[in-house]
């Protein structure tokens, strides 16, 4: 061992404050000697042996903790052995245990900057109720009958249509055809023939790609009782590699939730639709962590007086450009992609990561499934300023040059345009009155490509998610609700803002990009006005499957628009050729944009052409066609319609109106 090399060791023995602690592991020399790029951290299992493996550099003493159950609450709880690890090169601790341990839950004791913590192992891919203790398990006898032949990427990524939904929300309701014993559970994706709710309606729906909301183990939610009061969107990571056990039938067998989320998965796939995880890696629960526990403030951001940096609004940022914390997102979403068949992932405030990181999980990806099959998106912004270390570029809006095809960002400027603030209740959009963003529809129509935003500069269709509405901020229905009607009734029906709604979507689904939508916004969802919900109750916040079927000529208005956007790829063109193929047309009334856009001839689209139109005006507008007959697709306010149609027509007030040719 070399002499800088044992003062090294010596010096990460030591106490440190954590402005000295970041110096030290931003430091060339520390990226040297400790950096490890294996893929056998965590317990490696077989029938022979375990092996144990854990990063913890800066330790002075690992030693591993065995238990019979998950926690001492349970029958024939106790603790088995603790057997001291070895240290071994590169920062590493190592133990084998010989003998068939599947089964067993385990923990750390580590000393490490003075203190001694016990902590589950962050790679840990099961877990005890509650999380507290990682879980060794043999992760074939957790896969179902034939997931062998599954396949964790659904190839219909030419256009994709996102809907994103709560595992809960999902069949929580009375209403939901799904039995008692799986409503809020994995399992309600599995029952079938459920006709007009559950896992039929989804198929009928039309969509390609179920976005589920965080479904790792996260902490807020007693995972010991199993009742409807709780409730929480998931964005508190605890275990980032175990399924959440709330959602299992049994939270208590650690390995119950990993097959059942196979389970859900498998049932996705067999109806043909992909399934996108949400995947929260930018913050963590608390800074009491298993990371902070293993690596006290190497996981995390802190600023040059030593405190936890807090751009998430969370109380902490994780610090993806740490090498190992990187290697740890690249390492987690490559094994839930092998492991559970994800195919895609949406990236929680990705504007907190850096832009190296989110190529290299891409790059890792095609690696997988092939260029670009697996989808990957994100938010492009933080909740306040992030400590990054000084050389790196965050993966955000502004940046959004710097990232690697196949990766796309939530578009704000679309939603905004359209419906107006998410910030201000009472802030209206085009759709709602504010016909002064004419020019940031005929943007939106763009995907933004047209450099309008000079901040924001995509370079490809394919990196825009156009949307209205998703879990966070209000439902598109009670915005509409707050900006429309001096007395917000958010539970009745109301035929103008049905139409309002229409529009809305019509316009969205309409832009370049890849359309995205929340779960319920089809059926006029309301969470009673409540902006955040994400702790309210299932009462709020579930899907209202009677309201679903009260509203189903507006959910058949989505059908139509998901059906056209399958069947004319120009929409979700992957090149700024596409540009050249959209001519807006002169109009001479106020508050009306028409364009035109050539479709795929060589991809065997139904229509060459589709001719656009949408009238903001709370009145009927007469427009001039373009040349030709063309047959009227939709009127803004239905679908499926096949009227021939040549050189002008009507609009409805607050409509879409789409022909094709």
């Amino acid at each position: 061992m070399s002499i800088r090399r044992r003062k090294g060791m010596e010096q990460l023995k030591k106490i440190h404050t954590s402005c000295e602690w970041k110096q030290i592991f931003e430091s060339e020399e520390f990226k040297e000697d400790y950096l490890y790029q294996g893929l056998d951290l965590g317990s490696t299992y077989s029938k022979e042996k375990t092996i144990f493996k854990v990063w913890a550099p800066s330790a002075t003493e690992v030693v591993l903790n065995l238990y019979q159950t998950g926690s001492d609450e349970e029958e024939n709880a106790k603790l088995i052995d603790k057997l001291p690890m070895k240290e071994e090169s590169r920062g590493i601790w190592e133990k084998t245990v010989n003998g068939d341990w599947n089964g067993i839950y385990y923990t750390y004791t580590i000393t490490a900057n003075g203190k001694k913590n016990e902590t589950a192992d962050i790679y840990a891919k099961a877990c005890g109720i509650n999380g507290q203790r990682s879980m060794v398990i043999n992760l074939e006898s957790t896969n179902p009958e034939g997931w062998e032949q599954d396949k964790f990427f659904t190839p219909n990524t030419k256009t994709p249509v996102i809907y994103e939904l709560h595992i809960k929300d999902f069949s929580s309701d009375d209403n939901s055809g799904i039995s008692e014993k799986h409503r809020g559970k994995y399992l309600a994706f599995t029952e079938k023939n459920t006709k007009s709710t559950g896992l039929s309606y989804l198929q009928s729906l039309g969509i390609t790609h179920v976005h589920l909301l965080p479904f790792y183990d996260f902490a807020s939610v007693d995972e010991s009782r199993q009742d409807n009061e709780q409730f929480n969107w998931g964005y508190d990571p605890l275990n980032y590699n175990v399924p959440e056990g709330s959602y299992s039938t049994n939270p208590y067998q650690g390995e119950v939730r990993i097959k059942e989320v196979k389970q859900m998965i498998q049932a996705l796939h067999e109806a043909g639709i992909a399934v996108v995880m949400d995947v929260v890696y930018n913050h963590t629960y608390s800074t009491n962590s298993w990371f902070q526990y293993t690596v006290p403030y190497y996981y995390y951001r802190t600023n040059e007086q030593g405190e936890f940096s807090a751009g998430s609004m969370c109380g902490n940022d994780t610090a993806s450009e740490h090498e190992m914390f990187r290697k740890f997102m690249i390492d987690s979403v490559c094994y839930w992609t092998k492991e559970y068949h994800i195919d895609g992932f949406r990236f929680d405030l990705m504007g907190l990561h850096d832009t190296d990181t989110m190529n290299e999980i891409r790059d890792a990806l095609n690696r997988i499934s092939g260029e670009k099959n697996i989808l990957m998106y994100g938010e492009p912004w933080s909740g306040d300023y992030t400590s990054i270390q000084e050389g790196y570029q965050l993966a955000n809006k502004e940046n959004i040059r710097l990232l690697k095809e196949g990766i796309a960002v939530f578009c704000d400027n679309i939603r905004d345009s359209i419906k107006g603030s998410v910030f201000e209740a009472d802030e209206p959009g085009f759709v709602n009155g504010n016909l002064s963003l004419i020019n940031d529809i005929k943007s939106s129509v763009c995907g933004w490509l047209d450099g309008a935003d000079k901040k924001f500069m995509p370079y490809n269709p394919r990196q825009i998610v156009s949307y209205v509405s998703s879990h966070d901020n209000y439902t598109l229905w009670d915005k509409l609700q707050y900006t429309l009607k001096a007395k917000p009734d958010f539970k009745g029906t109301d035929k103008e803002l049905i139409q309002i709604n229409k529009m809305a979507a019509g316009i969205y689904f309409t832009c370049l990009g890849i359309p995205f939508f929340q779960a319920g916004e089809e059926g006029a969802r309301t969470k009673q006005g409540i902006e955040n919900s994400y702790k309210t109750s299932s009462s709020i916040n579930q899907i209202d499957w009677k309201r679903i079927h009260q509203n189903e000529d507006l959910v058949n208005y989505y059908r139509g628009l998901i059906d056209i956007r399958k069947h004319f790829t120009a929409l979700s063109s992957e090149s700024d050729e596409i540009l050249k193929q959209i001519k807006f047309l002169e109009i001479e009334e106020e508050a009306v944009v028409g364009y035109v856009i050539n479709g795929n001839r060589d991809l065997e689209d139904k229509w060459n052409e589709l001719c656009i139109f949408y009238n903001g005006n709370d009145k009927k507008v007469v427009v001039d066609l373009p040349a030709g007959e063309w047959k009227l697709l939709s009127d803004g306010k239905q679908m499926g319609l096949s009227e021939l149609i040549s050189e002008r027509i009507i609009l409805n007030q607050h409509s879409v109106t789409i022909l094709g040719k």
